[in-house]
C-alpha cells in the first residue's frame, strides 16, 4: 500500500507547489498595480475598417500617374552613321548599339597600337596636319567607325580612314567590364616619323 501512495503523494505535492507559485505571481502583480508601478495596462481599443483595394479613400485624391521620361534629342547622323543604320556598308544594326562616352567610363580607352606616342598617325602620301575626329571603339578594342570633324580633301580622308583601321585600343571599362566607347580625339598626321 505504501508503494501506491508514493505517486499520488508526488502528484499532490507538485500540484500544491504550482498553485502556490500562481498565487504568489498574482499577488505580486496586484501589489505592483496597487502601488502605481509600471505594469502594463490595457490601452484604448483600436477600431479597424477594411476598405476595398479598388476604391480610393473618399477624403484623398487619386495618386498621379507617373509620366514616361522625356525623349532624349537625337543628333543628326553623319554619313558614316547613316550608312551603318541603313545597312549599306555591311554593318546592319550598328546604329542601335550603345557606346559609352568618356564621362560614363571609369577607365578610358587607351591606344594599344597604330599611333606613335598615342597621338601621331603615319599615313604615307598625306600632308602633315592635325585633325579632330570621332572614334567608336568596340568592347575588344577594334575601331568600328571614324567620323572626321576637320575638313580634308576626299583623297586624304580616304587615306586617313584606311590607315586608322589598323589602330587598336585597350577598351574602355566601367569597373572591370570592357564596354563599347565613343571618343573625340585630335590626331597629328604625317607621312613619316621624324626624329
Amino acid at each position: 500500500m505504501e508503494a501506491r501512495l508514493r505517486p499520488w503523494l508526488a502528484l499532490a505535492i507538485s500540484a500544491l507547489a504550482h498553485v502556490a507559485l500562481a498565487l504568489f505571481l498574482v499577488g505580486q502583480a496586484s501589489r505592483v498595480a496597487g502601488e502605481g508601478g509600471s505594469s502594463a495596462s490595457p490601452g484604448p481599443a483600436m477600431m479597424v475598417r477594411l476598405v476595398g483595394a479598388a476604391l480610393p479613400a473618399p477624403d484623398k485624391a487619386p495618386l498621379p500617374v507617373a509620366q514616361p521620361p522625356a525623349a532624349v534629342p537625337m543628333l543628326p547622323m553623319q554619313p558614316v552613321q547613316a550608312q551603318a543604320a541603313a545597312g549599306t556598308d555591311g554593318v546592319a544594326g550598328a546604329a542601335e548599339r550603345h557606346y559609352f562616352g568618356a564621362d560614363a567610363m571609369t577607365r578610358q580607352p587607351e591606344v594599344a597600337e597604330g599611333l606613335v606616342a598615342g597621338r601621331l598617325l603615319v599615313v604615307p602620301g598625306i600632308t602633315p596636319q592635325s585633325v579632330a575626329l570621332q572614334v567608336w571603339i568596340s568592347d575588344d578594342g577594334a575601331v568600328e567607325r571614324v567620323a572626321l570633324d576637320s575638313p580634308m580633301s576626299e583623297k586624304e580622308e580616304q587615306l586617313l580612314l584606311a590607315a586608322f583601321a589598323s589602330v587598336r585600343f585597350q577598351p574602355g571599362r566601367i569597373g572591370r567590364i570592357a564596354v563599347r566607347s565613343h571618343l573625340a580625339l585630335e590626331v597629328m598626321l604625317d607621312y613619316a616619323v621624324r626624329l
